[in-house]
């Protein structure tokens, strides 16, 4: 049992080391190699802030709906408050007249 146990965790590192090998690391030696690294670190940049104003925008569309759907819902409870109110038969009832 001990050793069933033992060789299923040893194949799952060998398993896990080999699936996920670290970025190969290299040395920039030319001027050409640092450009080319600045220019793919300045596109990922762009890219990363694309997606965050993207991502902003939605979270602002997102925030616009849940006022105007608080507003709308605020709005349907007035309007059936009044509803009733105006649909009350009570200004029939004699005992409710004024003078």
């Amino acid at each position: 049992m001990l050793a069933e146990v033992t060789t299923e965790v040893t194949e799952s590192e060998d398993k896990m080391t080999t699936e996920v090998q670290p970025r190969e690391i290299r040395i920039l030696e030319t001027a050409e190699d640092i450009q080319g690294r600045r220019e793919e670190v300045l596109f990922r940049y762009t890219n990363f802030k694309d997606a965050c104003q993207e991502r902003r925008k939605k979270l602002e569309d997102s925030r616009r709906y849940q006022y105007f759907k608080r507003d709308a819902d605020e709005l349907e409870s007035w309007i059936y408050e009044k509803l009733q109110t105006a649909s009350d038969e009570s200004y029939k009832d004699p005992t409710n007249l004024q003078v």
